[in-house]
């Protein structure tokens, strides 16, 4: 069985550079390669660009090309998992535990929530309950789940959300340290002023002390600080995947194989094989994902992944339903 069960419907700042994603993908899925070049094509794409960000996100007709896109590729079951900072709800959360000060960080970081944090975490899962049996009434099974940033001290906000809607899957992920959001592009700069094993270490820590909060069914892009290509010698990190992967055990809880990150900087799926042959010796549940944030990236480089899994020598995935695992073996 095809799984995909990390997808996101949308996700900000909206740039040129993400109007023009969008201008390609409508374009693909929408057939107009044939017309394109033409200024009616231009007249028409732009009628289209108005309606998507009209209609916004939680859409029935762009949740219906995720559908569409599913179909064509053959993934089965498709997890929506959308990043818990995009909802209102949960502002204060962030300003709790992000560094939102006056210094360049804090600006940097206050402008990228203020751009990314647009929904609402209600209108989500309600939206989404009423789409699934018209998913599963056209063959494919549609999951909602969401992907929860980890916060030291913050345990019992994250478990109000989780047990306040009916998920699928609970994901949660270390997106920051000490307040600095690593995965922002215009943050970047300071992994060259960090001692990199130092940096590592800390992240691992906090990896490990999600799996240890027993809140999350999956632990997300688990070496997901690589993203930017900062990365020291791989066997420094050795024994941190090792104590990891113990917990993961101990805790029962899973991973992903995360396809997502071969577009990165740092080209390469995460986790790296070394993690994925140390998750799979302690015999970690793993499941599959493309991250995406288009339709047409839904399943992205499936078959690498599956090709990865089974050269770390993991013969079965995960899914999910009501937070309940099951395993499929890997075609």
């Amino acid at each position: 069985m095809r799984v995909d069960f990390h997808v996101h419907l949308e996700e900000g700042p909206y740039s040129s550079q993400w109007l023009h994603q969008l201008t390609e993908t409508l374009g693909s899925l929408l057939g107009d390669e044939k017309d394109g070049g033409r200024r009616e094509w231009a007249y028409e794409m732009v009628g289209q660009l108005a309606k998507r960000l009209r209609q916004g996100p939680y859409s029935r007709e762009w949740l219906d090309l995720y559908r569409a896109y599913a179909k064509q590729t053959g993934i089965e079951a498709v997890c929506i998992v959308e990043h818990m900072y995009r909802f209102a709800e949960l502002r204060e959360l962030y300003e709790q535990h992000v560094h939102l000060s006056e210094d360049r960080l804090g600006q940097i970081q206050r402008r990228w929530l203020d751009r990314v944090m647009n929904d609402s975490l209600h209108a989500y899962t309600a939206f989404l309950q009423g789409e699934k049996q018209r998913w599963h009434d056209d063959g494919v099974e549609l999951r909602i789940g969401i992907e929860l940033d980890y916060f030291p001290g913050a345990e019992s906000e994250l478990a109000h959300v989780i047990e306040a809607y009916p998920w699928d899957v609970c994901m949660g992920s270390v997106h920051f340290i000490q307040g600095w959001g690593f995965h922002h592009p215009e943050t970047k700069d300071k992994f060259g002023r960090m001692d990199l094993p130092v940096l590592y270490g800390r992240y691992f820590d906090l990896v490990q002390q999600a799996v240890e909060s027993k809140l999350f069914d999956v632990i997300a892009h688990i070496d997901g600080i690589k993203l930017f290509g900062y990365r020291p010698d791989e066997t420094a990190l050795l024994a941190y995947y090792q104590r990891v992967a113990r917990a993961l055990r101990r805790w029962d809880v899973a991973t992903e194989i995360s396809t997502g990150y071969l577009s990165s900087p740092m080209r390469e799926i995460s986790p790296s094989l070394r993690m994925l042959e140390i998750l799979a010796h302690h015999e970690v549940p793993i499941t599959t994902s493309s991250n995406a944030f288009f339709p047409d990236q839904v399943g992205q480089h499936l078959d690498e992944a599956h090709a990865q899994l089974k050269r770390a020598g993991i013969t079965a995935i995960s899914s999910f339903e009501k937070r309940k695992r099951s395993l499929l073996p890997l075609d």
